[in-house]
């Protein structure tokens, strides 16, 4: 009984000691402090006239080339190339052992000829009565049999000579003298790239705006910032399941700096021209599976500015800027730096300058 009441002693002298300092101070805790709203950059959402263009990736090729391969098996009697030699149409590069083809050749030549002097021997004969049609059709179709094998012996003869089909410059060679070829073993490419081809594929909607002898832009990644002119040759008539269409254009390539295989980015201009829309940076807009969105700055009262975020439906877009479609109004500032560490309502501070005006500037000294 003893304890308790000292227990319950101590605990009334705590809380009036309490009261007593909360008096001193005036009666109010101070508030906890507040943490400094994040600084992020902002743009003005703005009319810009961007191209209207679709947008496909695909592959370079040259409008020459050939993996060569021999159409026969043989032993490499002669190798005539190095690695990366310009050739010329015709030009003997391999040469497979050919000495039982030619001694054949030898044979048959022969007996051709004899067969060519049988043929005249019984014509000579049938004029004088002295023979009968068909020993003469005998010797016509033997002397034919033999020339046929001979042409035939010939042929295999040619495959054993491997020349270069066209003019053009030959890839890393594969092959070794002396080395045993199989019929289509490669021996080594054969490219002619002095005019290409861009393969690439755009969606099944753009089909209706697209012609052939269409002007079309090439942007590949060992040239950043560059852009080769190619002009539309082909269109694929059928749709493909993934719902797009296969597009091929021809670009030049006098300076030899493309190469055939290089990953490409092609850019097909629609033939209504550019439009007026409204623009931000590409970096406003947070893509997901539910939507597009971005944060606009607004003044609340008591709050000072907050970021609110807002859906929006995205267009076309063009050098780090995206048509907006849906959702803003001119003259809005959204958020296009910081969104990661941003809530719906929460307080912040504008960075200096405006981003979008900095990205419009640098697209029209791009020649935009």
């Amino acid at each position: 009984m003893r304890k308790k009441i000292l227990v319950g002693t101590a605990i009334l002298a705590a809380v009036v000691l309490a009261g007593v300092r909360v008096a001193a101070s005036g009666g109010d805790e101070p508030p906890p402090a507040a943490y400094p709203a994040p600084k992020v950059a902002v743009a003005s959402v703005q009319r810009a006239r961007l191209p209207r263009v679709y947008v496909g990736v695909g592959e370079l090729e040259a409008v020459r080339q050939v993996l060569l391969a021999t159409e026969a098996g043989g032993r490499i009697t002669r190798i005539a190339f190095e690695s990366g030699q310009r050739v010329k149409a015709g030009q003997v590069l391999v040469q497979l052992n050919d000495a039982p083809e030619q001694a054949e050749a030898r044979r048959l030549e022969a007996q051709l000829r004899n067969a060519e002097l049988q043929h005249a021997r019984v014509l000579r004969l049938l004029e004088e009565d002295a023979a009968t049609r068909e020993q003469l059709d005998n010797a016509r179709a033997a002397r034919d049999m033999a020339q046929g094998e001979l042409q035939r012996v010939q042929a295999l003869i040619a495959q054993k000579t491997v020349r270069a089909p066209f003019d053009g410059v030959l890839g890393l060679r594969r092959v070794h003298a002396g080395q045993y070829l199989n019929v289509a073993d490669p021996i080594a490419s054969l490219v002619d790239a002095a005019s290409l081809r861009a393969n690439f594929s755009l969606d099944e909607q753009a089909v209706p705006r697209l012609r052939a002898g269409q002007p079309v832009e090439v942007l590949v990644d060992a040239y950043p910032g560059r852009r080769f002119r190619a002009t539309i040759n082909a269109i694929d008539p059928m749709i493909s399941r993934s719902r797009t269409v296969r597009v091929q254009a021809t670009l030049p390539n006098p300076e030899g700096a493309l190469k055939a295989g290089m990953y490409a980015s092609v850019r097909v201009e629609r033939q209504d021209g550019p439009a007026s829309v409204l623009a931000v940076p590409e970096t406003a807009v947070t893509y997901t599976a539910y939507g597009d969105t971005v944060f606009v700055v607004q003044d609340a009262p008591g709050k000072g500015l907050v970021a609110k975020r807002v859906a929006v439906k995205v267009g076309a877009r063009h050098e780090g800027l995206v048509e907006i479609e849906e959702g803003l109004r001119e003259s809005d500032r959204v958020v296009t730096s910081g969104q990661l560490k941003l809530n719906d309502g929460m307080p912040v501070e504008p960075s200096a300058g405006d981003t979008l005006r900095e990205t419009v500037s640098a697209t029209r000294v791009s020649g935009i």
